[in-house]
């Protein structure tokens, strides 16, 4: 299993993600963790498992919610470059990922 790191802007959407969903359905909210716990770590245990894009990322849906996961592998580690929102600024994190090593 790879080492999950996550890059602290992808913290942030996740928290922000959680916090207007929560604020609509507290278990809904619940959900969307479990959601993403279970779409980490099945990407930590079969990281090539989903489909591979703009080179070297790959990304995992998160449930029935329109939200994904973006990350890539880096030796033994799983980087999470994103948790975003599947219809707004397409792209937007690729930044990230040439300051962060």
């Amino acid at each position: 299993m790879l080492d999950l790191k996550v890059h602290p802007a992808a913290d942030l959407e996740t928290a922000a993600a959680i916090e207007y969903i929560n604020a609509d359905d507290p278990r809904e909210a619940a959900a969307f963790v479990a959601a993403l716990d279970s779409a980490l770590t099945t990407a930590r245990t079969d990281p090539e498992r989903y489909r591979q894009f703009d080179g070297e990322f790959r990304k995992v849906r998160l449930g029935k919610f329109t939200y994904a996961a973006v990350y890539r592998m880096r030796g033994e580690d799983l980087q999470v470059l994103a948790v975003m929102h599947l219809h707004q600024r397409p792209g937007y994190w690729k930044r990230r990922a040439k300051n962060w090593e």
